[in-house]
């Protein structure tokens, strides 16, 4: 029986996630749904972050900022942001 981990958000990232457009918010919504079931799952593209913890998981041209809390079986979503954004903060 997998475990299924839950999904917390940042304010800003549920405040982004509301202002999409629905079919951009749902295709990010279901990949964060296929990452909380498994987040080592190889179909979603995802990738270490360099120079800072977390991770990223591109949606489409959007990219998706977390951290995993393996402890608490929590992935906490950091950011929201267009690929040419995700990064500059």
């Amino acid at each position: 029986m997998t475990m299924l981990w839950a999904i917390e958000y940042r304010r800003q990232a549920a405040r982004y996630l509301q202002r999409l457009p629905a079919t951009n918010r749902n295709r990010i919504l279901g990949a964060l749904e296929t990452l909380a079931e498994d987040p080592d799952n190889r179909e979603l593209d995802v990738k270490k972050l360099r120079n800072r913890p977390g991770f990223r998981l591109r949606v489409g041209g959007f990219r998706v900022l977390y951290e995993r809390h393996q402890d608490r079986l929590v992935i906490l979503v950091i950011a929201v942001r267009p690929r040419g954004e995700a990064y500059k903060e």
